[in-house]
């Protein structure tokens, strides 16, 4: 998202009320330039992103997910990775995200 104020400004003005818009961002995963890298979002930023685009903040939910296993597959020349459901820790680690989301409803 090249202007994400502006971006989700507009969104919101598009839907309708009662509907939902969903964002999940990178957070760890290194130079993702496409089409462009410029920022990185925690949960939280995500939520104040929202918070001042006019979403109610009670109206919002946000969190982060990753861990270690999971950065170290992304790193992988074959890309993206296959997932290894014998293998694979999906386990949360809250100390190591590699992404952030944020649903939001409009009311």
């Amino acid at each position: 998202m090249d202007r994400p104020y502006a971006t989700t400004k507009n969104v919101r003005k598009m839907m309708k009320r009662g509907s939902y818009f969903y964002i999940a961002t990178p957070f760890f995963i290194p130079l993702h330039a496409a089409p462009q890298d410029n920022s990185r979002w925690s949960a939280r930023g995500l939520k104040n992103l929202l918070i001042e685009c006019g979403f109610d903040e009670s109206s919002i939910r946000s969190s982060q997910w990753g861990n270690r296993g999971a950065a170290q597959r992304n790193l992988e020349r074959e890309w993206p990775p296959k997932h290894i459901p014998e293998t694979d820790d999906l386990t949360n680690d809250p100390d190591f995200p590699i992404t952030s989301w944020a649903l939001a409803q409009k009311i």
